[in-house]
């Protein structure tokens, strides 16, 4: 081989082995993928559990005997803390109510849209959508059935529209990291103000299987820490991501629990601040 010839063959040796060396860093420099997490999840199944309903969605769950429902009981008090305020309805600029728009993303065997229906009463509108086909028979006149893809910008926009906007988004649907990110891109511009964004069963972004590690880029657990700096943004110059952007403008919390994080959609201004008047300038 000549002189020329070995040092092309050794330059594409070199950029072989870089790229191979980039794909294998995260994991090799970071953390690397927990592969039986997933397996693990059994230990949380305690059939000698002496658990005792307390709160309105617990003391709802434990008297159901419609269609199945599958729960974290330690999510039952988030939805009492973060859905209260929904039971009424939506509460209008001009102190009127209108009833709560309801999207639930996973529809399963269909327990929960039936509980969601007992929480929120019978005026709110509540739909949920599942990729199983077999999920169409769980369609009803009062909670109605949507079969496609969370992944799928333009069908998620079709349900909204046939909903007629949509107040509160609960995505309890495939937990895979990038569904969870077509979902939250998609619908959190388009929920109404006042409403709420809620993903449950967020620890499946710490599992591999779903696309998911420890602090691994593009999980909905890492974006929702970017969106954190979105919040603050204010108070920096340096640029954020399109996802921060929007919790610059229109998000005004974003609540981290045990699996389950919840975005509040409500337009921001520029943030004041004040001081009270002193004794000597009041007179």
């Amino acid at each position: 081989m000549s002189r020329l010839g070995t040092a092309a063959w050794l330059r594409r040796v070199s950029l072989g082995f870089s790229k191979i060396l980039g794909r294998g860093a995260p994991r090799v420099l970071t953390i690397p993928p927990d592969w039986r997490a997933v397996e693990r999840l059994g230990q949380f199944q305690d059939s000698e559990s002496t658990w005792e309903p307390t709160g309105r969605f617990a003391e709802l769950f434990a008297n159901h005997h419609g269609r199945v429902a599958h729960k974290w009981v330690h999510y039952f008090e988030i939805y009492d803390r973060l859905f209260e305020r929904f039971i009424d309805g939506v509460s209008m600029p001009d102190g009127s109510r209108r009833p709560l728009h309801f999207l639930e993303i996973g529809v399963a065997q269909g327990g929960s849209l039936e509980l969601w229906r007992e929480f929120f009463g019978p005026d709110a509108v509540i739909f949920g959508i599942d990729i199983d086909p077999n999920c169409a028979i769980l369609d009803r006149e009062d909670l109605p059935v949507r079969i496609g893809s969370q992944a799928d910008p333009e069908f998620l926009k079709s349900v909204v529209a046939e909903m007629g906007g949509v107040d509160v988004v609960l995505d309890d649907g495939s937990h895979v990291a990038l569904h969870q990110r077509v979902s939250l891109d998609t619908l959190l511009p388009l929920i109404n103000p006042n409403g709420l964004y809620v993903v449950e069963d967020t620890h499946t972004a710490y599992f591999f299987d779903f696309g998911g590690g420890l602090r691994r880029p593009g999980t909905i657990i890492e974006i929702a820490k970017q969106m954190v700096d979105g919040l603050n943004k204010w108070y920096f110059r340096a640029p954020v991501g399109r996802r921060a952007k929007l919790a610059w403008t229109d998000v005004d919390s974003i609540q981290f629990f045990d699996s389950i994080v919840a975005f509040e959609k409500r337009p921001r201004g520029r943030p004041e601040v004040r001081k009270t008047v002193s004794d000597a300038d009041a007179t």
